[in-house]
């Protein structure tokens, strides 16, 4: 393996839990050069990584949806001269892609629709009892390749974090603590209903904290307009920031306070506290990894991991109170 490609997953909480990855294939083979193939939306976070060499994008929604543009892509691919890749991604397309730019070791989990393009076929484990992050490590592993270091580092910018630190100065100055608040996730059961985060706000703003509302420009509308005010106390920068910027302005908070949902992954992987809310998800199956991380889920009688996108009730989630999130709070920055 001189020239490695590793084909990722589309989603930030899934890429962050790829990392270790990387670290284990180049100890295992330290002279070779090692490409990630990911989305433009999320190729920010494999920037300044020791053990990735470039990062490649590719986006069949987007720059690569015509068969033209496909084309060009394989003759990119071509030119790089690759010999192995890594199939983390399921994509009938991408294991296609790359089998037509000649890469001859073609490694990924079994799967009927992909299974005859692939040179060597992993059979993949029981995805329902295990990890996310420890499936897509099995592949690597069955290979060999041992992962030392099963939880996800982030590595960012001198220049990044000083920009974060100067833009949070008089923050830092005028309150006891600094929080993030991520009020969605990637579907609606996941999300903590926005009147309890209304309230939570209300809460923190009286322990003197600032309070730094995080997401996509999407998520904005889904906060309460009595998130975005209390005297400068709460900082809208929804759709405001990109991944770099998002990444290293929560390296600088006290506490990221959010759903099952890519930013808390991103914020365990920069070593900060992370108070997770979970719900219809398996903190078993889908938690961030890191030692500051907290989990906060509540006992229902539903089945969980639940994925009934039609449930009114989303009672996993109400069940969870502000009181309950507040003290929780508390306790992480009474050691902060």
């Amino acid at each position: 393996m001189r020239k490695i490609l590793v084909v990722n997953v589309n989603w930030l909480g899934d890429c962050i839990m790829s990392l270790p990855l990387f670290k284990a294939l180049k100890h295992k083979f330290p002279s070779s050069y090692v490409y990630v193939m990911v989305p433009g939306r999320v190729k920010e976070i494999f920037y300044n990584n020791p053990y990735i060499d470039e990062v490649v994008e590719f986006d069949e929604r987007t720059t690569h949806r015509s068969v033209i543009s496909k084309i060009k892509f394989v003759k990119f691919l071509k030119g790089k001269n690759i010999d192995t890749a890594l199939f983390i991604h399921r994509s009938f397309t991408r294991v296609l892609l790359c089998m037509m730019a000649g890469i001859k070791q073609r490694i990924g989990f079994r799967r009927l629709k992909t299974s005859f393009l692939l040179t060597k076929k992993v059979r993949p484990p029981e995805a329902h009892r295990l990890h996310r992050a420890d499936y897509y490590y099995s592949l690597v592993e069955s290979l060999g390749i041992r992962l030392e270091d099963k939880i996800p580092h982030l590595t960012l910018s001198d220049e990044a974090r000083g920009e974060a630190a100067h833009f949070l100065k008089q923050y830092r100055e005028r309150y006891a603590y600094l929080i993030a608040i991520n009020s969605s996730a990637n579907w609606a059961l996941k999300r903590w209903p926005p009147q309890n985060f209304a309230q939570l706000i209300k809460d923190l703003v009286l322990l003197n904290c600032a309070v730094f509302l995080i997401g996509t420009k999407k998520q904005e509308l889904l906060l309460h307009e009595s998130f975005i005010s209390s005297e400068g106390s709460v900082v809208n920068l929804c759709g405001k920031t990109t991944l770099s910027q998002l990444a290293a302005l929560l390296s600088q908070m006290d506490l990221l306070i959010s759903s099952d949902s890519g930013p808390a992954h991103l914020a365990a992987a920069l070593d900060r506290n992370v108070l997770a809310l979970f719900g219809p998800t398996s903190p078993a199956l889908t938690a961030p990894r890191g030692e500051k991380v907290t989990i906060l889920k509540e006992s229902v009688n539903c089945d969980i991991p639940c994925y009934n996108l039609k449930c009114q009730d989303n009672i996993c989630m109400r069940n969870i109170t502000p009181d309950a999130v507040l003290d929780k709070v508390k306790n992480i920055l009474t050691d902060v």
